[in-house]
């Protein structure tokens, strides 16, 4: 095994620093005087700066399978596109900048869900992160309401104020658009809303947010660990869909799917995609056009080691466009990470730890400090389809297990010479008690759950099929080289 020795005056370090940046942000990122006014603030004309879901023109019900009681978010691919500050009172261009959408199944009537999106006021009794909500103004279809939203960890509290602008549009869909105050300049939420039956709605939040222009304190945290920073904004999404479903399901009990009382053991507990066998896979690809998916399984519990635990695996989804005899070998153990996943730079086989794991070497950044994360690592179960992984006993995530699964896209009759594979890298657990101490302050952080394996599979989605698709063409070219050189 191999020995870390810690080195006080940076976890000092570190530590100093955190709690520095954090006792300094406890107080509001905005000012409100005593008294808000509707006649302060004028509603806006404004359009949605990216592509509605529905404009994919995928079935409701297959879309709904994908999400399976979970809830899957894409990450779109780098555009462009002009769009309010509500700082500046103008419109702006934008580039570069990746709109996230995250859908999921509620448990109620379509009308009753867009009753719950449209009740600002409501909402404050069942979102966590909202305080304050109020209604400051309603002309028809436009309502123009502030909140405050709170997020808490360890002698830390964000605090920042909002004033937005809702719009009910003919289509049934409502849109939230920054009109003043908050931590940023320009950001908006766009709900769509698709009956699948008198009592559950497919619902999807798209949204966006200018990280850029964060305020000092909230780019701080977003900052620390960018990996981090670039997950923090999409599990405020996470946040808000599963609140309307689990405040759905309290007042539709009699709808709501039963709870998985199940418990599971480290080698049971793992959810495949090719499980649901009612999934399409080609709607699954369809969506990949768009962007990275990840998918949030429905939480489960692992009886582990005489713990119980319960455990939100993620999903990192990808169509690669590629045969699976040629993305498999590359994937079947964790050497790649290193290439392509940021937070990870190294992996060391069985062949150099002489155990029955591998080390799978990670670290964080907090601020200039970078922070190992050791991962010990047992592959197995490999067959054509799949590989099973879990940690040893020693890993700072204790437990964390998850899998590697290949699908097959059957040929589409419009392209058929397709014969691509859909390629899901899982991961759920939990802060070990072999972790650092600093690693351990995780557990107090917002999201703390998802956390650590959302901000992994993200990474890992972002970057798998450039990195497989470059890797291969790499390879084919080192092959011609070699059948070149050798023909003389």
């Amino acid at each position: 095994m191999r020995n870390i020795t810690w080195n006080r005056v940076v976890i000092i370090k570190c530590f100093s620093i955190l709690v520095s940046f954090l006792l300094t942000s406890s107080g509001h990122a905005a000012f409100w005087s005593d008294e808000r006014k509707a006649s302060d603030y004028q509603s806006i004309g404004w359009k949605l700066p990216s592509a509605k879901f529905s404009d994919l023109g995928l079935s409701a019900e297959k879309v709904a399978q994908i999400a399976n009681g979970g809830q899957f978010i894409i990450v779109s691919k780098p555009q462009d596109f002009t769009f309010w500050n509500a700082r500046q009172k103008k419109l702006q261009e934008f580039e570069n900048k990746r709109v996230t959408y995250a859908a999921t199944v509620i448990p109620a009537p379509i009308e009753e869900v867009r009753s719950m999106v449209w009740d600002l006021e409501g909402q404050e009794k069942f979102s966590p992160l909202l305080f304050e909500n109020t209604v400051l103004s309603t002309d028809g279809d436009v309502r123009i309401g502030s909140y405050e939203q709170i997020i808490k960890a360890p002698i830390i509290k964000l605090a920042s104020d909002f004033v937005v602008q809702f719009n009910r549009y003919d289509s049934g869909d409502i849109g939230m658009v920054l009109i003043d105050q908050g931590d940023i300049e320009s950001m908006y939420q766009y709900w769509e809303f698709f009956p699948l039956d008198d009592n559950r709605t497919l619902t999807v939040l798209s949204g966006w947010q200018d990280t850029d222009s964060a305020s000092f304190m909230y780019k701080v945290i977003l900052e620390a660990e960018p990996a981090i920073g670039k997950i923090f904004p999409i599990l405020t999404m996470y946040e808000r869909l599963v609140q309307f479903k689990n405040e759905a399901a309290r007042l539709h009990p009699e709808v709501a799917a039963p709870a998985d009382n199940t418990v599971y053991d480290i080698k049971s507990i793992n959810n495949y995609i090719s499980d649901n066998k009612v999934l399409d896979v080609a709607v699954l690809r369809k969506l990949s056009e768009l962007g990275s998916i990840q998918f949030y399984q429905e939480s489960r519990k692992l009886s582990h080691e005489g713990e119980m635990e319960e455990i939100i695996q993620v999903s990192a989804i990808q169509y690669v466009d590629l045969p699976k005899k040629r993305i498999q070998p590359l994937l079947n153990d964790f050497s790649s990470l290193a290439e392509y996943n940021e937070l990870t730079y190294g992996w060391l086989n069985t062949d150099v730890t002489e155990e029955d794991w591998g080390h799978l070497q990670i670290a964080v950044s907090i601020g200039p400090f970078r922070i190992p994360v050791e991962i010990y690592i047992t592959l197995e179960d490999f067959d054509d389809h799949k590989l099973i992984f879990y940690t040893a006993d020693h890993s700072f995530m204790h437990p964390l297990f998850g899998h590697v699964e290949y699908v097959e896209v059957a040929n589409d009759p419009e392209n058929p010479d397709d014969d691509g594979a859909v390629v899901e890298l899982t991961i759920g657990g939990v802060v070990g008690p072999e972790a650092s101490f600093i690693f351990k302050m995780a557990r107090y952080l917002p999201f703390h759950n998802v956390l650590i394996a959302a901000a992994y599979a993200m990474l890992t989605a972002d970057s798998l099929e450039d990195w497989v698709v470059a890797r291969v063409a790499n390879d084919d070219l080192d092959e011609k080289g070699e059948a070149v050189a050798s023909s003389f």
